[in-house]
């Protein structure tokens, strides 16, 4: 087959599995065991997580809509660059990883799972892939993004790319601030001895 035919296939294929596994079927979860959903990022705990929160939404709605114009147009009329076998083969592994362990991450986290900040206190989780990092689920979307990338390198990928990493640090650090004010001593040892995104890097009170 085309490799530029399985791109048309693939890529709304794996966006609609991401969707799915990784917003959809959490957010009912959470529904059932709890009885609230935890979707909260346009909620207004501050401006700045409402202005970070339409951010996300939009670049979520972008790569959906990147996915549905792969398929109906296909990669050369958006002019994707073409992928080395080998890049493009590392990039279908990256995004299958990165929606694995988003959604490995999603379970550890049980009922504390949220979309953003919100009032209700949560349990502090950091066990399973929080052991190594702070936002796993944040680091395994920039494995799905970064994947996306390699599959159909373009500057609108490219540029989505550096838009996603923007967004999630930011939200990261809106979350940590939310998890310091709830967690005090406890959250700043954690932090200061587990990394951000990366297992050693970006620990509390060391550069970032």
């Amino acid at each position: 087959m085309d490799p530029s035919s399985t791109v048309r296939v693939a890529l709304p294929a794996a966006m609609a599995t991401f969707l799915l596994l990784a917003m959809v079927l959490p957010t009912l979860r959470l529904r059932h065991q709890t009885g609230h959903h935890g979707f909260v990022l346009h909620q207004a705990v501050n401006p700045f997580q409402q202005l970070v929160g339409a951010g996300m939404g939009l670049f979520m709605l972008a790569l959906l809509v990147w996915s549905v114009l792969v398929a109906v147009l296909g990669p050369n009329a958006l002019g994707v660059w073409a992928a080395a076998p080998l890049a493009a083969g590392l990039g279908w592994l990256l995004m299958g990883l990165g929606l694995l362990l988003t959604v490995v991450a999603q379970r550890h986290m049980g009922t504390s799972w949220r979309i953003g900040v919100d009032g209700r206190h949560t349990a502090l989780v950091t066990a399973g892939l929080f052991r190594f990092v702070r936002n796993p689920i944040f680091s395994s979307m920039l494995l799905m993004v970064t994947g996306l990338v390699l599959v159909t390198p373009s500057p609108w990928t490219v540029m989505g790319w550096f838009n996603g990493a923007l967004l999630l640090g930011m939200q990261a650090r809106l979350e940590e601030q939310h998890l310091l004010a709830s967690h005090g001593a406890a959250y700043r040892a954690y932090a200061s001895a587990v990394g951000r995104f990366v297992p050693g890097v970006g620990r509390l009170g060391l550069p970032q």
